[in-house]
């Protein structure tokens, strides 16, 4: 199979997860009853009987981070900080999987695995986008503006979300994860549009 095959497969995968994700959150808030998405989070429409669309919307986006773990792996196979990158990638696949398959947590703001998993994949992103800047210039030069300001503003945004006033935080959150989405979704289409050297 040529590279330029794989990378508009992998590709190509990774972008429809990150149009899942967003179709999901607009079908869930659609059908979930009584949510109102400027004052809740993305989270509470894991609550009920329709929370398999959030949960299945948040399965295809991981897959998106793994697509391009793969895509990319064959795009570039060398350097330290790329192959750390691509296995943040991975990392970042089994984190949001198991922040969708894990039940129980939505509406629960203690010290539970979600928050934990939120966490973690808040750091991993970060990490990724400082780890992938050099490699992906490789890729298209303009992506390593985009990378800084996607870092510097998921650092800023990200950190405040705590922090944010229950009536607002669900409007808050969906615009941070904005960055989170746009992310692979850009760096994907370029992906697609790569040639084989």
């Amino acid at each position: 199979m040529k590279k330029s095959t794989i990378y508009k497969i992998t590709g190509g995968l990774s972008l429809l997860g990150c149009l899942s994700v967003i179709i999901t959150d607009i079908i869930g808030i659609m059908v979930h009853e009584a949510h109102d998405p400027i004052s809740d989070t993305i989270s509470m429409l894991a609550i009920g009987k329709y929370g398999w669309i959030q949960d299945l919307g948040i399965d295809l986006f991981a897959m998106s981070f793994l697509a391009l773990a793969v895509g990319l792996y064959f795009y570039k196979r060398t350097g330290t900080a790329w192959l750390i990158s691509l296995l943040i990638l991975i990392l970042l696949s089994a984190d949001l999987i198991l922040i969708a398959e894990h039940n129980q947590y939505a509406g629960d703001k203690e010290n539970t695995l979600h928050q934990k998993l939120v966490y973690i994949m808040a750091g991993l992103f970060l990490l990724l986008t400082l780890l992938s800047r050099s490699g992906l210039a490789k890729l298209k030069p303009y992506l390593t503006r985009f990378i800084l300001w996607v870092a510097g503003l998921w650092l800023v945004f990200a950190a405040a979300f705590p922090f944010m006033p229950d009536g607002i935080d669900g409007a808050y959150e969906r615009l941070v994860c904005v960055l989170l989405v746009l992310w692979p979704a850009v760096v994907s289409i370029e992906l697609i549009n790569a040639r084989s050297e």
